[in-house]
């Protein structure tokens, strides 16, 4: 196991692997990003190539490039090493012993029972006397043979036990088909069972990785209700998280750097059928946090084409607050002629579609004369209403960015750009904002100690060690942290002459490497662009408060220490912590 992990590794650089998931930067010798483990407005996320390492100092996430695959994918091990077994060219030998099985259990058996239920209808729509009729109204629909298999179309017969039988004799535990949403009943011993998806055109919808995870199930008669009828949220299933078709124009959005966000699957499955192969949809659910999340780890430009009728523009609305909040560019189409993105490519081809796409216009354009249509702006009612509208919006887009905006709603509403600034400057986003939720979220980047700081510093620039041990000693230092300063003194005192580098493989050092590798992964990144004098000058700063919070610490300790002795009558005692006392409080001398 530890000659294939090593090969993968050796294959694979980690910052060619992480920028195929999100947008890196260069910073110095290390590549930076916003972190895609958390909410955060300021890149807290390094990658380091000389290390082989990632880790975000605001949710301290990290690891190697199986952590990060782990974390991202939401895998196990044994997944993860498929991944990038994958990824490198490795081939791996008799996977099964990488499992462990008896941790093999009920994710395990919620994927298969998806992908057999998948097959399941995927065969009853070709081979179903009922299923021939649903592939004729599919291509009626626009769609062939070539998009119906890429995305697993299938057809559940109108039958009360079809799949319950099919999948209880594949092994599936009938806890796994309640959990599921294929069966209905009442509880586990009760044997009145009969499947939830009949007679339906069956979506089955896929996670990032391209394991199904759910279905959506179409009514195909009229009387029919619901009209689509959705799987449960489960262990495997989090609708929250999952945007329809994402798994298969993934790469597209990457290449093109653009993301178009329709409503509905056959609003997908028309478009990309047509070469539109960067789309996605929010089915069954408006945009969320966790959407977002996954949007802005492969793309900073979306383009929202959601129904233009008061559902579909609050749709939009929210779509917008959330992604605006992550500084991400938001366009949208004005105008289908009363079409649905499906309908319009059946009926004009993808051509149509995307000249929509690329006349699409900038949001607060979009928005903003979408409220001066709807109200009335000679009105004082009417004006207050636009207002309270476009602020929360105009509030997050940054100072620089907002004059332009500013300017064309002050000619909109016949102002002066001064009164709207004073609006903006005073109104407070509401505690429920999803920007002031994600705040909440995005604010905690853990400070390192001073201990951790001064080490980071000399990790990253080790000679600076020898002006460190002319101010400290190891008894400036405490449990851990005084282990790991004797270790650089024995390693720095046996290099005078030689080439001043950590050797963090040697003695105790190596037990902590994991650590010292983000120490030294801090200080490359925050001092990248420091001059050695500038260091010099940061660690005798730093050392400085060191001395004086040690010091304090000291005197608070003495104080406790007095008030014992002196209830004690311990004299002797007393004199001596009177006299460092004293001399703690004493002007430190330059």
């Amino acid at each position: 196991m530890a000659d294939v992990v090593e090969d993968i590794k050796a294959r694979l650089d980690i910052a060619d692997l992480v920028s195929q998931y999100i947008q890196l930067k260069k910073a110095g010798r290390n590549y930076k990003a916003c972190c895609p483990f958390h909410n955060e407005k300021t890149g807290s996320f390094v990658v380091s190539p000389e290390k082989q390492i990632f880790h975000c100092f605001g949710c301290h996430k990290g690891g190697d490039i199986f952590t990060f695959i782990q974390e991202y994918e939401g895998v196990e091990f044994p997944e993860a090493l498929q991944i990038l077994a994958d990824k490198a060219g490795v081939k791996v030998e008799k996977m099964s012993k990488f499992v462990n099985k008896e941790k093999k259990g009920e994710k395990d058996e919620y994927f298969r029972a998806h992908d057999l239920a998948c097959e399941h209808f995927e065969k009853n729509l070709y081979k179903s006397n009922d299923g021939k009729k649903v592939l004729d109204y599919l291509y009626k629909r626009g769609l062939n043979d070539e998009a119906i298999k890429e995305f697993r179309l299938g057809f559940s017969i109108d039958s009360y036990d079809d799949l319950y039988t099919y999948l209880l004799k594949k092994g599936i535990s009938k806890k796994v088909l309640l959990g599921s949403g294929f069966i209905s009943a009442k509880n586990l011993a009760d044997d009145r069972v009969y499947d939830k998806f009949r007679g339906r055109l069956m979506f089955p919808i896929f996670d990032y990785l391209g394991r199904v995870t759910g279905f959506g199930g179409r009514a195909l008669k009229k009387d029919q209700m619901p009209k689509y009828l959705n799987s449960p949220e489960n262990v495997i299933y989090n609708k929250s998280k999952i945007l329809y078709g994402l798994y298969h124009s993934k790469q597209n959005v990457k290449d093109k750097d653009q993301i178009v966000l329709v409503e509905g699957y056959f609003d997908v499955l028309l478009p990309y059928q047509e070469g539109i192969k960067n789309i996605a949809a929010v089915s069954g659910t408006a945009l969320t946090d966790g959407h977002t999340a996954l949007i802005k780890r492969i793309t900073s430009n979306v383009v929202t084409c959601f129904d233009h009728d008061s559902a579909g523009f609050e749709a939009t609305k929210r779509s917008a607050s959330l992604l605006l909040h992550e500084n991400m560019l938001i366009k949208s189409v004005a105008d289908f002629a009363g079409k649905d993105p499906a309908d319009l490519v059946k009926d004009s081809g993808g051509d149509s579609f995307i000249k929509l796409i690329e006349g699409a216009e900038d949001f607060m354009n979009f928005f903003v004369d979408k409220l001066v249509e709807e109200n009335d702006v000679m009105s004082v009612e009417g004006r207050r209403k636009i207002l309270l509208d476009v602020l929360p919006f105009i509030k997050q887009i940054p100072a620089s960015g907002r004059d332009l905006y500013v300017r064309r709603l002050s000619v909109k509403l016949n102002t002066q750009e001064k009164f709207l600034y004073e609006e903006i400057d005073n109104f407070k986003l509401p505690s429920t904002h999803p920007a002031k939720q994600q705040d909440k979220i995005s604010g905690s980047r853990q400070r390192l100690t001073l201990g951790e700081e001064i080490f980071a510093i000399v990790l990253e620039y080790p000679a600076m060690f020898e002006n460190l041990e002319k101010i400290l000693n190891e008894n400036d230092f405490e449990d851990d942290q005084k282990a790991i300063y004797k270790a650089f003194v024995d390693q720095y005192n046996s290099a005078r002459t030689g080439n001043k580098q950590w050797d963090l493989n040697k003695g105790f050092l190596s037990d902590i490497k994991g650590k010292l590798d983000v120490l030294a992964l801090y200080a490359s990144e925050k001092y990248s662009q420091f001059t050695e004098e500038a260091v010099v000058c940061e660690v005798e700063k730093i050392v400085d408060r060191y001395r004086k919070e040690r010091r304090n610490r000291r005197l608070s300790e003495i104080q406790l220490r007095i008030s014992e002795v002196e209830k004690d009558g311990e004299k002797d005692e007393l004199l001596k912590l009177l006299a460092e006392q004293q001399e703690l409080l004493m002007p430190v001398k330059e």
